[in-house]
């Protein structure tokens, strides 16, 4: 009887709570099957690599509720969310191809193509709810989509044999990634019938926990012209607080004697703070509000070694522009933005790189030059013997490590008909058993700026004297970049913008504003505190620089560098080819690739203009046979002479092949 009574109480208060609700807002969450249909083909702007049909992900959507009752059975509710809507397609490649093994043998490549959709929604829903009992319902109604993005991106990836990788490295490769409206093909509005059924949960008077499953099937393509439809199937849970009327008051007992109530004594000023933020630029003008600027400016340059150490005539001493020996402590990463500069540390960063790498051996060879009367074959072999003294001395390098040898003319020789040419063949060269100890070196340097350099919160009180120490922290979304902060009374607070805190809160790849928020509070002398927020906004900006200094916005620009062309040659040398292949790692499908071919000052000008150009087209038919990039184009600059040709290794650097690849920092790697 009692458990009876009991159970009839709590439908009874459901009930009631129910019919006294005018109204519940409230947010809504789900996790979501996206249930993609149709096909995906060449006329939605894709690559020709077979049709993509229906597709199954995981998903989610969020977003606020509303709901209204009608009657005590019927209910209206209103929801606007976003929607994950992406979908993972995938195909066969038909094309079986044979791969050519190092052993000479052929080896049959299975693959498959992938697509991976990028789909996001705003959906409205309007559903009328039937409610069987107090808590349980059931919803129809439709759903309107309006589409905020719908991009893509194809890969392939090798199936079998397992041991097969891409010439550009890994198993997988993506050759194409855009957005479909960049492939001529639009968007629709999405149309869908929802159905769902839910259960509400009062857990507070006011508080309604509502689990619910729901289907919206869906009526309208996802693009124009095309039979693709995303239907998606969810469960998850809706908090609503509930609206109440007030209850009316009780009329006053006619027996109770009337009361005269005094006046209420004056209360006293109520405390209060505003808050102002003032931004203030490095020219010293100010600005109300605050909108942070960061501009990072990348620079990335690759600078091959020139294997070779240049000597004075009859001389086998090494001269003393290559850089005394700076210590054990030296460290190529310190080296400045300098090619040359670079290379006159060439002995340190081979030093160096012999004790990184223990196992490596290296081999020098000396030369001289008959024509200016070096016909000592002691000296040969003395300017080998002096690179091996100074990586043994300065290094600690084992002698069994360091192999000499001498000869007359080096195998690559320059002409022996002008004062240039003879100068370049008296040297030493080295060779290294381990590629890593003569591999370029990378200079990559990141700078970042700021605008506003300094931003003052300001608030002012009512009752400033009352104020003891106000503190301060701006935050950009969930990363605190300065605070607390404090200061003394009630006076202003200034922050100088810590340009590295608030770079590593903004997205790199974000460029619309992030937001943040200067939370402010005030301490009063009785303890009782006052808290203030202001709205603060910050952008990120990355570009680089071309080698014509021209500044690139929203790019990488990677900046590569091709030496050892023969003398007077356009032939691509054997020394060039881990360059080579590491610019095309580099190069995506929408990067830009600018090539330009440079020889030095031997020579007639004309003859010289055209032998850069076949340089640079030699190079560029070389990248090209790997990858295609969106832009490429490639010059010759003649000798143009951006290093100092009055040295021999100047003009070794100045024949030349300059490769910028910029790539939309998005898709940089």
């Amino acid at each position: 009887m009692l458990r009876r009574t009991l159970t009839l109480a709590i439908l009874l208060m459901g009930s009631t709570l129910w019919a006294q609700d005018v109204l519940r807002i409230g947010i809504t969450g789900s996790g979501v099957l996206n249930m993609h249909s149709g096909s995906l083909t060449t006329a939605d702007g894709l690559l020709e690599c077979g049709t993509f049909t229906d597709a199954t992900t995981l998903g989610w959507m969020a977003g606020n509720a509303l709901w209204l009752p009608i009657t005590d059975k019927l209910a209206f509710s209103g929801r606007l969310q976003y929607w994950d809507a992406d979908g993972t397609f995938s195909a066969p490649n038909d094309v079986q191809p044979n791969v050519s093994l190092p052993d000479g043998s052929l080896v049959r490549m299975q693959s498959e193509y992938q697509l991976q959709t990028t789909l996001d929604y705003i959906n409205l829903d309007l559903l009328a709810l039937w409610y069987f009992t107090p808590e349980l319902f059931v919803g129809l109604g439709p759903q309107i989509g309006f589409n905020t993005r719908a991009s893509f991106a194809q890969t392939e990836k090798i199936l079998e044999p397992s041991y097969l990788e891409f010439t550009q490295g890994g198993q997988e490769r993506t050759f194409l990634s855009s957005t479909f409206a960049q492939n001529g093909v639009s968007t629709t509005i999405r149309i869908a019938l929802q159905a769902m059924v839910g259960y509400d949960i009062r857990v507070h008077p006011q508080v309604v926990v509502t689990p619910e499953v729901g289907y919206a099937r869906a009526f309208t393509n996802v693009l124009s012209g095309s039979d693709w439809l995303a239907h998606a199937l969810r469960a998850g849970v809706t908090v609503s607080w509930a609206i109440q009327p007030d209850a009316a008051p009780e009329p006053p007992k006619k027996e109770e004697p009337v009361i005269v109530r005094q006046p209420e004594p004056v209360a006293a000023p109520v405390r209060s703070m505003n808050l102002e933020v003032e931004s203030r630029f490095a020219d010293g003008k100010t600005f109300p509000g605050a909108d942070i600027v960061i501009t990072e400016t990348r620079n990335s340059d690759v600078v091959p070694l020139l294997p070779f150490v240049f000597f004075e005539t009859n001389s086998a001493a090494i001269p003393t522009r290559y850089h005394a020996f700076a210590g054990k402590s030296f460290d190529e990463a310190t080296l400045q933005d300098s090619v040359l500069g670079v290379y006159h540390s060439l002995l340190d960063i081979v030093g160096s790189r012999m004790i990184k790498y223990p196992d490596s051996k290296l081999m020098v060879t000396g030369y001289r030059e008959p024509a200016d009367g070096e016909n000592s074959a002691q000296l040969s072999a003395s300017r080998a013997q002096a690179i091996k003294d100074y990586l043994s001395r300065n290094w600690g390098i084992g002698e069994q490590r360091i192999q000499t040898a001498a000869g007359v003319l080096p195998s690559i020789v320059s002409t022996q008909s002008t004062q240039d040419g003879r100068t370049e063949n008296r040297r030493a060269e080295l060779a290294a058993s381990d590629p890593r100890i003569l591999a370029p070196v990378s200079l990559n340097k990141i700078e970042r700026t700021a605008e506003p350099a300094s931003i003052t919160i300001k608030p002012t009180f009512a009752t400033p004297a009352d104020v003891t120490n106000i503190s301060a922290e701006l935050a950009i979304g969930s990363n605190r970049v300065a605070g607390p902060l404090t200061a003394n009374g009630a006076s202003g607070i200034t922050w100088n913008v810590d340009v590295a805190a608030v770079s590593q809160a903004i997205p790199m790849y974000n460029r619309a504003a992030a937001t943040g928020v200067v939370r402010t509070t005030a301490t009063y002398a009785d303890g009782t505190k006052d808290e203030k927020g202001a709205m603060v906004s910050a952008r990120r900006f990355v570009r680089s620089t071309r080698f014509s200094n021209e500044i690139v916005n929203d790019s990488v620009v990677e900046r590569f560098r091709l030496i050892f062309f023969d003398f007077d040659s356009p032939t691509v040398s054997e020394f060039n080819r881990s360059m080579i292949d590491l610019v095309r790692s580099r190069i995506r499908t929408n990067s830009a690739l600018r090539i330009t071919g440079l020889t030095d000052r031997i020579g007639p000008v004309e003859h010289n203009q055209t032998l850069s150009a076949k340089r640079a087209a030699a190079i560029e038919t070389s990248i090209k046979q790997r990858v295609i990039p969106a832009v490429s184009q490639s010059s010759g600059a003649g000798p143009m002479l951006i290093y100092n040709n009055n040295l021999p290794e100047g003009r070794w650097y100045n024949r030349t092949v300059l490769i910028e690849v910029a790539t939309p920092v998005e898709s940089v790697p």
